[in-house]
């Protein structure tokens, strides 16, 4: 496995045992929003569930294919729909949800030929490498977990 191959599947690893640990904060903690304006660790937590789902099924089964990737849903549509059930769901079910989930999708990219990780993929404008759409999704998670761990830092303080 490559070394950027191997950085990505360390990363889904390490999200399953960060979000795991969540499991140790307060109820208030976990539906508090991060800032104002902004969704609760629930809420971020629940979203991610969803895009994983997409990529297993609409993004990694097209890989070596010439068919068309299907669009991605709307953002807004999609997030709004899981944060609200991160909001309706018991703490420890959203994580579970999460890390079953992410565990799938790594056991997928794991077994991702090697032949397929410069495959070129077309979303929308844009031209990427799967490397770097990964790379890109593992960006956008460890955004995420550099939001929640402030805020936890920052009311761990105030204790």
């Amino acid at each position: 496995m490559n070394e950027r191959r191997e950085s990505i599947v360390l990363h889904h690893q390490e999200m399953v045992l960060w979000v795991e640990s969540l499991n140790s904060i307060s109820k208030e903690e976990w539906f508090r929003p991060i800032e104002e304006s902004k969704w609760s660790i629930a809420e971020v937590i629940s979203h991610f569930v969803p895009w994983d789902e997409f990529i297993m099924n609409k993004r990694l089964p097209y890989l070596g294919s010439s068919d068309p990737l299907p669009p991605a849903p709307d953002p807004q549509i999609l997030n709004e729909q899981s944060a609200s059930k991160g909001r309706a769901s018991e703490q420890s079910a959203v994580i579970q949800s999460f890390i079953e989930t992410r565990n799938r999708l790594a056991t997928i990219i794991q077994e991702i030929p090697e032949g397929a990780w410069q495959q070129l993929l077309q979303l929308g404008e844009k031209e990427l490498t799967l490397t770097d759409y990964l790379e890109g999704l593992s960006d956008h998670d460890l955004h995420h977990k550099h939001e929640i761990e402030r805020v936890l830092a920052k009311q761990n303080a105030q204790n």
